[in-house]
């Protein structure tokens, strides 16, 4: 019993010298620390002590650094494996939404309001109405991605190549039913054009357009005409878009009319 009893006092004895000895070979260790006095491993991984609210403070804020750069790291990698893999898939993807997402328009036709004074005797007149905002709601038309509308024009919001439209349904009372002895000119035409007015030039140009001769009805009462004008154009952001005719009194029936843009 009293071996036992000395053995474990021996035992006892050397972890305490064992403790006192790693205590004292501690490296930097303060032979004095305070109550509000901590030690920890700077960035160079030696322990440095001082003030715990601050020097916990700066060795959170470091490790926490470190691991959201690990962290984005790790996704970066992740990232870059999986689309290295699925290149081809999220292309075609990212492709379809890429122009699902591009500047596009579709107006559709209304009734004129009274003609303008300027109007009268010009020889190619503006549509100064179209159905915009919630009147689209009803039809097939729509107006996305940064388009806008204004007094019958259509406002282009980026530069690029447009493919721009029209379609327009004219409705003519046949000369011959009033005067069956008037003939029919080389003036006697239909005119259908898209033009384009930039603002700062301020000067206008026709983009695109269709010429079709007015010709005698079946019925000698009333000529019906159609007429699609499209075109590919460079436009620039700011540039305003309309549709002009050479008569719009024609316009009798203009529901099925529609004015468009597309940016490809």
């Amino acid at each position: 019993m009293k071996r036992l009893t000395f053995s474990l006092l021996v035992l006892v004895l050397v972890v305490l010298i064992t403790v006192l000895a790693l205590v004292w070979t501690m490296p930097g260790l303060p032979s004095t620390i305070r109550a509000d006095t901590i030690c920890l491993p700077d960035e160079h991984g030696t322990l440095t002590c001082g003030r715990t609210p601050d020097l916990l403070h700066d060795y959170l804020k470091r490790v926490t650094v470190d691991e959201s750069d690990r962290h984005e790291q790790e996704v970066e990698n992740r990232l870059k494996q999986y689309t290295k893999e699925n290149g081809n898939h999220l292309k075609n993807i990212y492709d379809k939404f890429y122009w699902e997402m591009k500047p596009a328009a579709k107006v559709t036709g209304k009734r004129q309001p009274n003609m303008r004074k300027s109007d009268i005797g010009g020889k190619m007149m503006p549509i100064r109405e179209w159905c915009h905002g919630r009147e689209l709601y009803y039809t097939d038309g729509f107006i996305r991605y940064g388009v806008r509308y204004r007094n019958g024009r259509l406002v282009v919001p980026v530069s690029g190549t447009y493919y721009i439209y029209s379609f327009i349904n004219f409705y003519q009372p046949c000369k011959y039913a009033e005067k069956p002895d008037t003939p029919y000119t080389a003036s006697d035409r239909i005119e259908h054009g898209i033009f384009k007015f930039n603002i700062s030039t301020e000067r206008e140009t026709e983009i695109a357009s269709h010429i079709q001769p007015e010709m005698v009805s079946c019925n000698m009462y009333l000529n019906s005409y159609s007429s699609y004008v499209s075109t590919l154009a460079e436009l620039k952001a700011g540039d305003e878009l309309s549709v002009k005719v050479s008569n719009l009194t024609f316009l009798k029936y203009s529901r099925n009319n529609f004015f468009g843009l597309n940016l490809i």
